[in-house]
């Protein structure tokens, strides 16, 4: 393995700073291919180098499976074997993970054995949706009722929170499509990508006990590309950090 010092001290002084504070939050700034990944994946060696963290408390985000696979693999050449008990993924991979492991104590219509739909499958789910409620799916589109639907679960919405709120005709239709979307996804025992991380939010919102467990597992987070986060995954970053108000 490379000499994790002499790599670090290749940094510059800002850089060196964001790999050697390990307590209370970094923000990294820096224009594309400036090296933000790098001082990651640094930071993590270093807290399990310099600091004796456990592989297993650290918690690594992507918003890609190809960013998350080049992390692991820039990881195993720092720390050896150590990045095998790591827990780095996407956002979606790391709250499927936690709710294979929380469903059963959830009032969320599924069990630990769920599936997730792919694309093309909850485009067909909401196809079937708008064939249940008697609408024309060439006046309300598939896809544009899909993409409805998932820009309110972004908004961490379920469908009851999204119909209460609604005072447009079109929200209106959404709100019913949303609704049996939804009803369909809980009697197949399915989710969508939406669902990961709307219901891993809404269980540890709910449950202290769920947040409490995953904040004890996971001490140091990192989220790689923070600025695309959407709100949902905004507000699960911040519920995991901050915890409950």
């Amino acid at each position: 393995m490379p000499d994790l010092y002499q790599l670090i001290e290749g940094l510059n002084a800002e850089q060196r700073q964001a790999v050697t504070t390990t307590e209370g939050p970094v923000l990294i700034l820096a224009g594309p291919g400036s090296g933000k990944t790098r001082v990651i994946t640094f930071r993590i060696a270093y807290l399990i180098d310099h600091k004796r963290a456990h592989p297993w408390n650290i918690l690594a985000v992507t918003f890609t499976n190809k960013a998350a696979r080049e992390m692991r693999e820039r990881l195993e050449t720092l720390v050896g074997p150590a990045a095998k008990e790591l827990h780095v993924g996407t956002f979606h991979s790391i709250c499927a993970r936690v709710l294979r492991g929380e469903m059963e104590n959830m009032d969320a219509g599924r069990t630990r054995s769920f599936t997730i739909l792919d694309d093309d499958e909850q485009l067909t789910l909401t196809k079937t949706a708008l064939r249940d409620l008697n609408l024309d799916d060439k006046r309300f589109q598939p896809r544009t009722m899909h993409n409805a639907i998932s820009r309110a679960k972004n908004e961490l919405l379920t469908a009851p929170e999204f119909a209460a709120s609604v005072n447009k005709y079109f929200d209106e239709i959404v709100a019913r499509v949303y609704t049996r979307y939804d009803e369909l996804l809980r009697a197949q025992n399915a989710v969508d990508f939406d669902d990961l991380i709307l219901l891993t939010h809404r269980d540890w919102q709910t449950d202290p006990d769920a947040l409490r467990r995953a904040q004890g597992r996971y001490h140091y987070l990192h989220v790689d590309e923070f600025q695309d986060c959407n709100r949902a995954q905004y507000e699960l970053v911040r519920l995991l950090a901050l915890g409950l108000p």
